[in-house]
């Protein structure tokens, strides 16, 4: 699966329109679904949650989207407006330069994975400058299908595809002879032409990516997870011990396996790095029962965004300063037991869809108020129940490492005393620490 089944040449446009709205139609006519549903009420679909919430991600972009009671397939629009646009809401639209849009139906499984895939593209720096210096609109257009549908490249790209095959190859035959089970594959190595089938017949391979919607392969025995990776990162263990985390998580790597990691260095696409872990003998500890991670309530994807929002906060911090933060995520009569605010609840109030973690336009609220005291009380479906909460577990003392602070015990005694998983990102180490059954697993730390 790539964006360019989602996105080609002639949705890309140049908006003539001055106003959000106009903008919207002009992208939503691109779209050519006007057989299917009308251009009015898509516009009206949209508008009216943006009167209500922005869909404005900064960098000068806007990501407006919906999903439609009609059978269409994921379908995306790219505008640029040079002069910025009107809108009878908060300023920032006049900083708008950029808006993709994005429509699926309804019950299409992969629309939240796309649009946080988008919105978190589109967040870079670096590729919307790159937007920005194409003053033609033919050298826009061609930026933005290089960063949304890239072609296939030759010369040293096919140079690292025929190394990566051999050393995948080579990493087949020391996971068989070592009794693995599961081969993970970490981080943006380059796989294209390598046919992970072929090479691993009947082994299951676990492809951890940033960029789940890039990896295109249909084999039985490939699964893809979406972790984060730090691409600067010199800490394999922690970034390996992540993926395998999520991997059983979403049950596709199992309590009893061996896994062969295998991975490339932070500066290029060449598969360099490959060891063995012992998935019980790592992770016992901290299993719900003998052979299930997760207690039940908990959605595998929610401790995913959950992770990935605690890792981003602990390598970026707040306004150029560090911040210490703890994520409690499970069943909510357990945890109210030991809970309280310590302030007004900001998320009080708010419908559940404008409150789920799962929403990657949520990132940014959460970072904000991760400088609150207190935790983040999340249910296990994701839904934001509070922040700024007091977590006390008076009768579940629990003795925790020298180095390690109050936050951290709380994080401890909570996931004992409630049954639940509670992240921990710390202030003064930067590391990102998961406690289950009170007992603790670092998972990132800041290189």
């Amino acid at each position: 699966m790539k964006f360019e089944q989602y996105l080609d040449a002639s949705r890309i446009i140049d908006l003539k329109s001055a106003s959000f709205d106009g903008a919207l139609r002009e992208l939503i006519l691109a779209c050519n679904l006007h057989n299917s549903v009308p251009i009015e009420q898509i516009a009206s679909i949209i508008m009216e949650h943006e009167e209500t919430a922005t869909m404005c991600i900064g960098n000068g972009v806007a990501v407006p989207h919906t999903r439609l009671n009609v059978n269409i397939p994921i379908t995306l629009a790219f505008g640029r407006c040079k002069n910025g646009l009107f809108f009878n809401a908060p300023n920032e639209y006049k900083d708008v330069r950029y808006i993709m849009l994005m429509l699926s139906s309804n019950g299409d499984p992969l629309y939240l994975r796309t649009l946080t895939n988008i919105v978190h593209t589109l967040q870079n720096n670096v590729i919307v400058d790159s937007f920005n210096r194409s003053h033609s609109f033919d050298a826009l257009q061609e930026k933005v299908l290089m960063v949304f549908a890239p072609k296939k490249k030759t010369g040293l790209r096919e140079s690292s595809e025929n190394v990566n095959k051999f050393f995948l190859e080579e990493a087949y035959k020391l996971a068989h002879a070592s009794a693995c089970s599961t081969v993970l594959l970490l981080g943006n190595s380059n796989l294209d032409g390598v046919d992970l089938q072929e090479i691993f017949d009947d082994t299951k391979v676990v492809i951890a990516t940033p960029r789940p919607a890039e990896i295109d392969t249909m084999a039985a025995n490939v699964h893809i997870i979406s972790p984060l990776l730090n691409s600067n990162s010199t800490h394999w263990l922690y970034e390996f011990r992540n993926a395998v985390l999520l991997g059983l998580a979403k049950k596709v790597i199992k309590h009893n396996e061996k896994v062969c990691c295998v991975g490339s260095n932070a500066q290029g696409d060449i598969l360099d790095t490959l060891f063995i872990i012992d998935v019980k003998q790592e992770f016992c500890s901290i299993f719900t029962s003998e052979t299930q991670f997760l207690v039940e309530s908990i959605k595998p994807e929610v401790l995913e965004r959950v992770l990935s929002i605690a890792s981003e906060i602990s390598m970026e911090g707040r306004e150029g300063k560090p911040v210490g933060c703890l994520f409690v995520i499970g069943d909510m009569d357990k945890i109210r037991e030991f809970s309280k605010p310590l302030v007004l609840n900001p998320f009080f109030g708010y419908g559940e869809k404008e409150r789920n973690i799962l929403n990657p336009f949520m990132d940014e609220t959460v970072k904000e108020f991760s400088m609150i005291d207190g935790a983040f009380v999340i249910r296990g479906d994701g839904i934001i129940e509070s922040a700024g909460t007091l977590i006390s577990t008076p009768n579940h003392n629990i003795v925790m490492p020298s180095g390690f602070g109050a936050r951290h015990a709380a994080a401890a005694s909570i996931s004992w005393a409630a049954e639940c998983v509670a992240i921990v990102v710390s202030e003064s180490t930067h590391r990102v620490t998961l406690f289950q059954n009170g007992q603790m697993l670092p998972l990132v730390k800041k290189s």
